[in-house]
């Protein structure tokens, strides 16, 4: 799939696009990088007090943003990273495709972890699931602080 388009159209139909990262992996972050804005959120599904929404959109110039965007929208989130200060994504490991070539033209870096993370949905209590695929982080901007 040289676009990605065909996978981004399977991808969305019927599944959710409202897993929490798990909760290990966004502490360890939020303690490197101290972020002030969830840039994609859902009401009720916030990782931060403050929280982007797509009925109540908050603007990421200034912010130190942790962003988990739905799987099958990725790009219009990664061009926000530019405004922001700093912004982390939790992101498919898609290598081949456009969102991704353009955060790296961005100026995006990327960090590969071990394993793959365990999502939840935001009313569910039990053990959550595996992802399905690979995941990456993708580092715009500034640096940790302390």
């Amino acid at each position: 799939m040289a676009d990605g388009g065909a996978y981004i159209d399977w991808y969305g139909k019927g599944r959710h696009q409202n897993w929490r990262t798990p909760s290990g992996i966004f502490d360890a972050l939020h303690a490197e990088f101290q972020f002030t804005l969830d840039g994609a959120s859902e009401p009720g599904n916030g990782l931060l007090p403050l929280a982007s929404t797509a009925d109540a959109p908050i603007s990421w110039t200034g912010h130190r943003v942790f962003c988990n965007p739905p799987w099958s929208n990725i790009r219009p989130f990664v061009d926000q990273a530019p405004w922001a200060d700093l912004a982390v994504f939790l992101v498919p490991a898609r290598t081949n495709v456009g969102w991704f070539h353009h955060a790296l033209q961005l100026g995006a870096r990327t960090r590969f972890f071990l394993g793959r993370p365990k999502f939840e949905l935001p009313d569910h209590n039990g053990n959550g699931h595996n992802s399905p695929v690979d995941c990456l982080l993708l580092i715009f901007g500034g640096q940790a602080h302390g």
